[in-house]
């Protein structure tokens, strides 16, 4: 009559993943509500497709006891006097107890008076615990401290909050404390607002005190310093996309001390900038601003635009014919600053790049193309460099050229190999195509007085250039279990080189990687014929690859650089190797000097097994060169059932910033389902990898 059920002796309870037994239990059949005393059982702590190896390898389960359960609605619990634990073994790894405890599925969990134990050993104690569960694994709250301890920072404790905002929008503010060398606040801000709209900021200040040596004198003085990064790609209306990047810092040492990835140790430079860009039909509008700084030593060198905008008419058939046409106007107000502390050194230049281009193409065959155009160019710059003095003047400069190029690739010899009893392959192709083009600029006689900012100033007249090539390219028929065959590249050999006839052209060929336009290379001296470029790539399996590229100079009969790498991914390994050698050679302007010579090897691997159980990690840079080691990491992890270990310790030299080596050692335990609770003894303390 009351749509009551009692029941005394063995009960059990089961409803949707949940599992209940008691010595009594009270139900109302209606509400499906109801009270257990004595109880124990399992709940499903989400209904979601969830990685089990975030418990263990287990079910995402959580087990429970207590003297009196209470189900308070579809979904809610309320136990007093309870034990929560979401490790399902018999003999529970860890465990949490609380004299009250109140549960949602798939929303959370607080508890209070609550003690963590570990093997049957307190080791945390909180008055008041609130676990989110979420099924978006999002929620307001406190992140979980992390510890630390670096030859450097000394002691680290790093502490955040994140803050839900709503389902596309969070932020985390975070604040770290280094015992030896200061603390560090900052906040994060990420959003998502569309399929093509989303973005991410981070705002930080690094503040340290001062630094007292043994003998009592400063070797540091107290100073702050600040961080800008992020990134925005925002679609607007009337068809315009916004994009802007930040990666930009007051203090470079700061950046590279407290960075834990290696290339931050190395990092010259600094950028921000914002673009928009909008194309309706064959016309496209593009707009940009932005600030690039590279650091030599103390000082920096800054390239400036502000702003840059370009109007193109994407190319499209002329009246009917095979011949296309393009054109393209392009405009900068920029300025450069060769030290940013002097601001003598400064050059601004406003310049029109216009150019209109005429292209064909003809087909003789499968065999043999031809592809030829003409541009024709005018630009104009407000500001010119003085052909005595060589300072820069307020004179305006003209120039207007006329680029022909020719470009022929073949004939295409090829040949196949059938390989049926072959266990890779059935077939194999061989593909040798030989390439010429052709390219003549027409006189301009003013060059050494072009202001020199980026591509469009280093276009030299009265050069003809001519670039040959072969490229020898392996291709094979791949069996893919029960799937049909695949032809794909498994090999592929390029060899090129290009002759001007205008020597000071060497000095500006941008397809070279030791050309004028890398920041962080030098500019290769004046030279009818380029260095000789040869690239080997190959991938004979999709999950194994490499590369290897050599440039040979003719005239001094010598390498100039190597690079080579090899990489492989896989469930169980994953391998990633690096090695690049820059050559001394006497008499070579830019490769003279041995200060200016370079030899790394570096390399990544990861061994895991393929439950997730275990892994093992390692990763070293060496300065072959120099006999030292730049960074070594050693990483483990072991999951056994419900709990875990893992240990992480990093060697990185800091003695070219005059500082002895950075030591850092993490050793934590992880408990299925809750996370990770690391020692005093370690733990890198680095927010962005905790979240």
């Amino acid at each position: 009559a009351e749509d009551r059920v009692i029941a005394r002796g063995s009960v059990v309870f089961q409803q949707e993943g949940t599992r209940i037994a008691a010595s009594r239990g009270e139900l109302n059949i209606k509400t499906r509500t109801g009270v257990f005393e004595n109880a124990n059982g399992t709940l499903q702590l989400t209904d979601r497709k969830i990685d089990k190896t975030l418990f263990g390898t287990q079910e995402p389960e959580a087990m429970f006891s207590a003297e009196r359960i209470e189900k308070t609605g579809p979904r809610t619990y309320k136990l007093t006097r309870a034990v929560f634990s979401a490790c399902v073994q018999p003999n529970r790894r860890w465990e949490v107890t609380a004299s009250h405890l109140t549960f949602t599925v798939d929303k959370y969990a607080i508890m209070r008076g609550a003690v963590l134990k570990v093997k049957e050993v307190p080791i945390l104690y909180l008055p008041i615990f609130y676990y989110p569960i979420q099924e978006d694994n999002r929620a307001t709250g406190f992140l979980m401290p992390s510890y630390g301890s670096s030859s450097f920072r000394g002691f680290t404790l790093s502490n955040a909050f994140f803050w839900a905002i709503n389902r596309s929008h969070d932020a985390t503010i975070y604040h770290d404390w280094f015992a030896s060398s200061g603390q560090q606040f900052g906040a994060d801000y990420r959003y998502v607002a569309g399929p093509n709209s989303r973005g991410d900021a981070s705002v930080s200040t690094i503040r340290e005190k001062e630094q007292i040596g043994a003998t009592g004198t400063v070797t540091s003085p107290s100073r702050q310093s600040f961080a800008v990064r992020g990134n925005i790609s925002q679609s607007l209306p009337g068809r315009i996309r916004f994009q802007a990047r930040a990666d930009y810092f007051t203090d470079v040492t700061a950046q590279q001390l407290y960075q834990v990835d290696l290339a931050a140790f190395s990092r010259r430079s600094r950028y921000f900038g914002a673009d928009a860009s909008g194309n309706w039909g064959r016309i496209r509008l593009y707009a940009q601003a932005e600030r690039s700084d590279v650091f030599y030593g103390t000082s920096a060198a800054s390239n400036r635009y502000k702003p840059r905008a370009s109007l193109s008419l994407s190319e499209a058939p002329l009246l009917g014919t095979k011949i296309t046409f393009g054109a393209s106007l392009d405009t900068i107000n920029a300025e450069r600053l060769d030290d940013v502390d002097r601001p003598e050194t400064r050059v601004a230049v406003f310049r029109n790049d216009g150019q209109m281009t005429l292209r064909y193409s003809l087909a003789l065959g499968s065999a043999l193309s031809l592809r030829s155009n003409v541009t024709v160019r005018r630009t104009e710059w407000n500001t010119s460099r003085d052909p005595v003095t060589g300072k820069f003047v307020e004179a305006p400069l003209r120039r207007n050229i006329v680029e022909t190029r020719v470009q022929m690739t073949g004939p295409r010899f090829t040949r196949v190999f059938n390989t049926p009893g072959n266990g890779f392959a059935d077939r194999f192709k061989h593909v040798i195509e030989p390439s010429v083009s052709v390219t003549r600029t027409s006189a301009f006689d003013r060059f050494n007085q072009v202001v020199q900012f980026d591509h469009v100033d280093t276009v030299l007249g009265g050069d003809t250039r001519v670039t040959y090539g072969i490229v020898n390219r392996l291709m094979a028929r791949v069996r893919q279990g029960d799937q049909p065959a695949v032809a794909r590249d498994i090999m592929n050999l390029e060899v090129s080189q290009t002759y001007y006839s205008n020597s000071l052209a060497a000095s500006y060929d941008q397809n070279y990687q030791s050309s004028f336009g890398n920041l962080y290379s030098y500019q290769p001296p004046p030279s009818k014929l380029s260095p000789m470029r040869g690239a080997l790539n190959f991938m004979p399996t999709p999950d194994l690859g490499g590369s290897f590229t050599v440039e040979y100079d003719t005239q001094f009969r010598a390498v100039r650089s190597y690079r080579a790498s090899v990489n492989r991914s896989g469930e169980a390994l994953n391998l990633n190797a690096d090695w690049s050698k820059r050559q001394v050679i006497p008499g070579l302007a830019g490769y003279s000097n041995p200060a200016n010579a370079d030899h790394f090897i570096s390399v990544s691997t990861r061994a895991r097994k393929p439950s997730g159980a275990a892994s093992f990690g390692y990763s070293m840079t060496y300065d072959v060169l120099r006999e030292r080691m730049l960074q070594q990491r050693i990483g483990a992890v072991y999951n056994a059932q419900c709990c875990g270990v893992s240990v992480d310790y990093a060697v990185t030299n800091l003695k070219h910033l005059g500082l002895r080596n950075d030591r850092r050692f993490s050793l934590s335990l992880t408990l299925a389902g809750v996370g990770s609770f690391a020692n005093l003894l370690g733990a890198f303390g680095n927010n962005e990898i905790q979240r």
